[in-house]
């Protein structure tokens, strides 16, 4: 169900390079900025900024005003996208690990093979791919089981907000992929980014986050943590990963939840001094080994 891409290829290989590498580390960011900052104020900031940054340069390029049904697209995808998926894994990781939080996200392509058949974006799962499936999820409930048990009832609601991060980014992901835009890719970023955006201040307020802030008291190290996410987390990685649903299959595009892990894991050890338990480590390998196999088939 793939659709024939004309891409140049040093363009794939460019955006796959960005979102194995930078959306790996950006666990970890996100991990030391909302150490002084409120997790979707955080949020908000940053894909506001970045939206604003994109929406502007595509105008300025020529790109046509969007109309009021793109707003409304990017309004529904943003929302799933960004505030589901980036805003809760943000708010997660104030109870778990940012190396646990990559791993459980890389369940996404899970997920995808799952929800991307019956959102008729592409094919049915094989036999031996609903075997890798029910191998991967298995991985996920030790993993999720492991870390609750290590870390206490704090961990158990953050694994829980990450698997409702997952399901909103891949409802997002279908959404995005079964109705694609005729528009310009920097333009639609932006928009997505902006309306995701305003979803995340909106939850920010519920939770009462505003009473939190205190600019005085963010570190210099969240602060550092904050314009890496802009810069790359945001501008650089949510743009490749929009160019890619537009020329590769949804769970081709997950690839990077099997290298993201790892670099997620290897950064959390080395800077925050991050460990597995037994069971989680038995789960992260199921769970990576199936996401493997099952893009290994595309």
């Amino acid at each position: 169900m793939e659709r024939k891409s004309t891409a140049p290829q040093w363009k794939i290989v460019l955006a796959f390079a960005s979102l194995y590498i930078i959306w790996g580390s950006t666990y970890l960011a996100i991990k030391v900025a909302i150490e002084t900052m409120p997790p979707f104020i955080m949020a908000t900031t940053r894909f506001a900024l970045a939206g604003v940054i994109l929406y502007l340069f595509a105008r300025y390029r020529g790109a046509r005003a969007p109309t009021l049904e793109q707003w409304k697209h990017s309004l529904i995808v943003g929302a799933l996208l960004i505030a589901g998926g980036n805003g809760l894994v943000s708010l997660a990781e104030k109870w778990v690990d940012s190396s646990m939080a990559a791993l459980l996200v890389a369940s996404n392509p899970l997920f995808m093979a799952l929800f991307g058949w019956l959102g008729k974006v592409q094919d049915r799962p094989s036999s031996r791919g609903w075997g890798y499936l029910a191998i991967g999820f298995v991985g996920v409930g030790l993993l999720v089981s492991s870390n609750g048990y290590d870390s206490g009832h704090g961990s158990t609601w953050g694994n829980a907000l990450i698997i409702v991060a997952v399901l909103s980014w891949t409802f997002g992901t279908v959404i995005s992929k079964r109705h694609p835009q005729e528009i310009d890719l920097w333009l639609q970023s932006g928009m997505q980014m902006l309306c995701g955006g305003i979803v995340c201040l909106f939850a920010g307020s519920l939770l009462g986050e505003f009473s939190e802030i205190n600019v005085s008291e963010i570190s210099l190290r969240s602060w550092s943590a904050f314009l890496y996410l802009l810069v790359f987390g945001s501008l650089a990685g949510f743009t490749s990963y929009v160019y890619l649903l537009k020329h590769r299959s949804p769970s081709a595009v997950s690839s990077h939840a099997y290298v993201n892990p790892l670099v997620a894991f290897i950064l959390g050890w080395l800077i925050l001094g991050e460990t597995l338990s037994l069971a989680g480590a038995i789960g992260a390998a199921l769970a990576v080994f199936s996401v493997f196999e099952l893009l290994r088939k595309k």
